[in-house]
């Protein structure tokens, strides 16, 4: 089986960071690398070469590459369709799609959370990368996981 790349992206507070250790627990760690983008904008450049040169390590040593990361379409997205098209059809793209309403919600929750002008001003409304994003909304960590996996499942196994 080709090595497959999981693409976790949207607004800061969704819920990707833990669908993707989720998912990272269900399909085995030993299987799996985590490719983590944090909020920061600083050093952009510097973090697209990283985040390249994990993803392509991950691809040559790993069944499954999870990146994970707000990771702005304007910043990220050249890079980011360059590694979607070098996994051809073993690429699962997806956008946490939540309301900024519920964004807050679920920062209610953390242990520490954001404050929320921080949060307005991070946020991005609608930042897909293109129409075949998967949207994830009002959904919780289990479902997406389960819908995941379920995609994994149906790719080609060449």
């Amino acid at each position: 089986m080709d090595p497959v790349l999981i693409v976790l992206r949207g607004n800061a507070v969704t819920g990707k960071t833990s669908v993707a250790s989720s998912l990272q627990e269900r399909l085995g760690t030993t299987d799996v690398m985590l490719v983590q983008q944090d909020i920061s904008e600083e050093h952009v450049d510097m973090q697209i070469q990283m985040i390249q040169k994990l993803v392509n390590y991950g691809k040559k040593h790993f069944h499954y590459v999870i990146l994970d990361g707000v990771l702005p379409k304007d910043s990220y997205g050249e890079m980011l369709h360059e590694l979607i098209e070098d996994f051809g059809s073993q690429q699962l793209v997806y956008y946490f799609n939540d309301s900024f309403e519920q964004t807050v919600k679920y920062n209610e929750q953390k242990i520490q959370p954001h404050d929320i002008d921080k949060l307005k001003s991070w946020w991005i409304d609608s930042d897909l990368l293109s129409d075949e994003d998967v949207k994830l909304e009002n959904g919780g960590i289990e479902q997406y996981s389960d819908q995941i996996i379920d995609d994994i499942n149906d790719l080609p196994l060449f």
